[in-house]
């Protein structure tokens, strides 16, 4: 992640700059027990985050404290981070431990697949993507447009 030093020249043309930067906008709903409710963060800032009661209020919030954050940092002439060169290749190299390495290798040749192909069977359905819960997510979705 490259982190722009910046002096404290002129901030609105700063503040130009970095409204227009490709930040990633992350929304997740949280529930502590009281209800859930939807906190959004900007990855690239730490500690920039808010919550509200909708996904939405949570993204139109998000962008007015990300330019407040920034704002606030080039006023203290501090750093701020710029986004992350985003290119994805579908490859990752990854270190795990031997015993994880056999114990995956068993389970793949049980399954009759690739150690590859269960692996990213294993990922994908850890981060809920698997055709049971989209099968379930368009089911849902049709029993609440018909109420």
């Amino acid at each position: 992640m490259e982190v722009k030093e910046v002096g404290k020249g002129n901030i609105e043309k700063q503040l130009e700059y970095y409204e227009k930067l490709p930040y990633t906008v992350i929304v997740e709903q949280w529930d502590d027990g009281k209800g859930p409710y939807w906190v959004a963060k900007i990855a690239e800032l730490p500690r920039c985050l808010i919550h509200a009661d909708t996904p939405d209020q949570a993204i139109k919030e998000i962008l007015e404290v990300k330019m407040d954050w920034i704002k606030s940092n080039l006023e203290r002439g501090l750093p701020i981070p710029e986004p992350r060169p985003r290119n994805y290749s579908g490859q990752i190299r990854l270190r795990i431990l031997p015993s994880l390495h056999k114990l995956l290798t068993y389970r793949a040749e049980t399954e009759g697949i690739s150690l590859n192909q269960y692996m990213a069977t294993a990922l994908a359905t850890s981060v809920g993507i698997t055709k049971k819960t989209t099968h379930l997510r368009k089911a849902r979705r049709h029993t609440l447009t018909k109420v």
